[in-house]
């Protein structure tokens, strides 16, 4: 049951993408009716590799002096930053609070300066944390507004907050709706997004073997998934002494550390934008209600409305289960034993402050990082299994009191 090879993809939809790699030309049709799509009657759309990508570009169009400050929502994944520090940008976190990570407003008023000019607020595990207030304090300090919502699709409806400058989507690996890669951005002003456009387009487009290449890659991977498989790779992994996610965890990156934005700066491939609109377009929600009621049956039985209300929120959508536990390395391999997957961290870091400004290094998003654990609640697991991972987990809480 490891979380990263629960692929949200079929293989009707792994067969649509190899076919749509291997017909010719209809580049951009595919780009302007997968645009289409996403914007309606907005037309604020733009298609590209990744968000990563997408961010690239729209630092790029803003064209922000040398030395402006972009601040982040302390927990994202470092190649966000690093992609700032390469627009000659200063990173600066914004230190967090619950266990949705939301923005801490009073925070934010600290961190903001007369250098700062855009603020990335990341939607984490699902979560899609109130924006009022945030937005409040941007309007005051006149700062860009960039909602980094690559785990938070759950509605083709839904595209963000509406009063953001721009809301960027992804639709890689092990994301929902996944296309194996892509993503989408909604850009509000129209010059901006015109910049970002002709920008992209400078850009080579990504060979389309690439695509290919995923879907049989992942395409095995699925295999993996099965219970046979995944037990054998886990008996493996302890007889070398690694975890399953030592083994396979880089198996489901998107892009190498190496060579960071010369794989970025990358049209997407033309299957890569018909296998997109096709998941959009034919996408069950019902795996999504699934996962959320796999979630509601976790706060249930674990009592988690008091010590943890934020998962309350009816908009959150559960991409992952985040579980606040004082041990949770003991409670990772204890659930592995018993067959059930969890992780913690992945490739989440904490930002650093900027040397001169120590002061913002975020003591309450590094803690709750450390303490969380993320469950496993996919559409394929049974009432019955989540009953009894559950079950486990109150037991070892119980052992610890005792123990204590």
């Amino acid at each position: 049951m490891w979380i990263r090879l629960r692929l949200d993809i079929g293989w009707r939809d792994l067969c649509f993408g190899f076919c749509s790699s291997l017909l010719p030309g209809g580049r951009q049709v595919a780009h302007e009716k997968l645009e289409d799509l996403w914007s309606r009657s907005d037309k604020d759309a733009l298609a590209c590799l990744s968000v990563r990508s997408g961010f690239d570009l729209l630092l790029s169009a803003l064209d922000l002096p040398t030395g402006s400050e972009v601040l982040f929502s302390a927990v994202t994944i470092p190649d966000m930053p690093l992609i700032a520090r390469a627009h000659e940008l200063i990173p600066v976190p914004v230190d967090l609070s619950g266990s949705d990570f939301q923005l801490d407003v009073t925070a934010l008023r600290k961190a903001v300066t007369s250098k700062s000019k855009v603020l990335i607020v990341s939607h984490l595990f699902g979560a899609r944390p109130e924006m009022q207030e945030i937005l409040e304090v941007t309007r005051e300090h006149g700062l860009y507004v960039v909602e980094d919502c690559a785990q938070a699709w759950c509605q083709p409806e839904w595209r963000g907050s509406k009063q953001a400058d721009a809301s960027l989507f992804s639709f890689g690996p092990i994301k929902t709706v996944t296309a194996l890669g892509g993503a989408l951005c909604r850009v509000s002003d129209p010059a901006i997004l015109d910049r970002m456009r002709n920008r992209q387009a400078q850009e080579p487009v990504q060979p389309g073997k690439k695509l290919i290449f995923n879907i049989c890659k992942f395409a095995c991977l699925k295999v993996i998934s099965t219970k046979p498989f995944f037990d054998i790779i886990t008996a493996l992994a302890r007889r070398w002494g690694k975890s399953v996610d030592d083994v396979l965890g880089g198996l489901t990156r998107g892009f190498a550390d190496e060579n960071l934005l010369a794989q970025l700066r990358q049209q997407p491939s033309t299957g890569t934008l018909r296998l997109l609109r096709h998941r959009l377009q034919t996408y069950n929600a019902r795996r999504i209600h699934q996962r959320i009621q796999h979630a509601q049956r976790i706060i249930t039985w674990l009592g988690l409305e008091q010590s943890q209300p934020e998962l309350l929120d009816p908009r959150h959508s559960f991409w992952l289960f985040p579980l606040l536990n004082n041990q949770p390395e003991r409670l990772i391999a204890n659930l592995e034993q018993q067959g059930f997957d969890s992780t913690q961290r992945g490739r989440l870091a904490v930002v650093p402050p900027p040397a001169d400004r120590p002061e913002l290094n975020c003591p309450h998003a590094t803690h709750l990082l450390n303490l969380t654990v993320f469950l496993p609640c996919y559409p394929e697991l049974t009432d019955a299994a989540v009953d009894a991972m559950c079950g486990l987990i109150i037991q070892l809480a119980q052992e610890e009191t005792v123990y204590n």
